[in-house]
């Protein structure tokens, strides 16, 4: 099973590749396209400078470090465009062709057809923006050219299986740790990064910092039942999917009774709270993964810092390396799982995870 790991700077390739990632990847956000678009408009789904590359020259020099270690780099055009943006994402493609850039991860479906017309040679992977939420829609994007697809971190892990059992010639990647947000990416259509254009000083230079990481530890070590009684936007916010949303029930389905509807909106509520910030993690479920078949795990947070990034593939490799040598049984490796976490980053999980059905 392939870690893969993200990046936005030259400079952290060599010590993520050596802290044991497998595939990297990343976005570029150059100044044209903020000029013309601004960062809101990003072609990659990351909304941040601080998350992404600023030229295609850092690009080159991850792409040069990477394949000296037989590394291959993944390129993130993931966003919907416009008619008018597309021949800049076409600009932007034959750039990372030329700089020798492995695939390209893709959610336009547009852009899709267009990639399959003109051949590039590039694979392609479908970002969890497509939706693949079954074996039909898998086998779609096949069709168009796909060999990899992301599936959206919404399903169960005997859902996945259903589709990787279903569609054998394709490989495909879920999410494993970080940022794990409860809307549906690819049917997401809040505005981020707003602050961005707004106050970029003070804005860019807390996420330059990573003051973002030390606030989370902070509330890590907040107990649970404080954490989520203090709404998400009470430092301010940058998404419109951390507002402080009151939670009713438009219908009243027959067959739900009252205990169930309230476990309903309590679990959405939970979306809009200090806790809702806690990075998601579904290590404990690597052995499940695996044995549905799933080819690679992905840690998000490209704009986090490289140590961040460093103890998420430590932490991964570590629990992989143990399934390796060892066959434990599931309550085992969970407690196994959960005990590398503390050790790594100095805080218990809280539990949060990315695929808690059937823990």
């Amino acid at each position: 099973m392939k870690i893969l790991a993200p990046i936005n700077n030259p400079k952290e390739a060599e010590d993520i590749i050596r802290a044991g990632a497998d595939e990297i990847y990343c976005g570029v956000l150059p100044a044209d396209w903020r000029g013309k678009y601004t960062n809101v408009a990003s072609s990659n789904r990351r909304e941040w400078k601080a998350a992404n590359l600023e030229s295609f020259y850092g690009l080159k020099k991850i792409v040069d470090t990477a394949h000296a270690e037989k590394v291959p780099v993944y390129l993130a055009l993931n966003a919907l465009y416009t008619e008018e943006q597309y021949q800049q994402v076409f600009d932007q493609i034959e750039q990372s062709k030329n700089i020798g850039v492995d695939a390209l991860i893709v959610a336009d479906l547009g852009l899709l057809l267009n990639l399959k017309n003109r051949k590039t040679g590039l694979d392609i992977h479908i970002s969890t923006g497509g939706t693949t939420f079954n074996s039909e829609t898998a086998k779609f994007y096949e069709e168009l050219g796909a060999s990899r697809i992301i599936l959206p971190r919404h399903l169960r892990i005997r859902e996945m299986e259903k589709i990787v059992r279903s569609c054998p010639s394709l490989k495909f990647e879920v999410f494993i740790l970080n940022s794990g947000c409860k809307n549906i990416d690819g049917f997401c259509t809040f505005q981020h990064g707003v602050n961005e254009i707004l106050h970029p000083r003070m804005w860019n230079l807390p996420k330059r910092l990573n003051f973002d990481r030390y606030f989370l530890n902070v509330v890590r070590r907040m107990p649970s039942k404080l954490a989520v009684r203090i709404k998400s936007d009470v430092f301010g916010i940058d998404s419109a999917c951390l507002l402080n949303y009151k939670i009713t029930m438009d219908s009243d389905p027959a067959d739900l009774d009252k205990e169930k509807k309230q476990h309903i909106l309590r679990n959405i509520s939970s979306g809009f709270t200090l806790l809702s910030g806690i990075d998601t993690c579904g290590a404990c479920r690597l052995a499940e993964l695996k044995d549905a078949g799933v080819y690679g795990v992905k840690i998000v947070g490209r704009n986090y810092s490289t140590s961040k990034k460093i103890s998420d593939i430590i932490f991964l490799r570590t629990v992989l390396r143990h399934m390796e040598n060892n066959a434990p049984g599931k309550k085992e490796f969970y407690k196994y799982v959960k005990n590398v976490f503390r050790r790594t980053y100095g805080l218990d999980c809280k539990s949060l995870c990315y695929y808690p059905d059937g823990m």
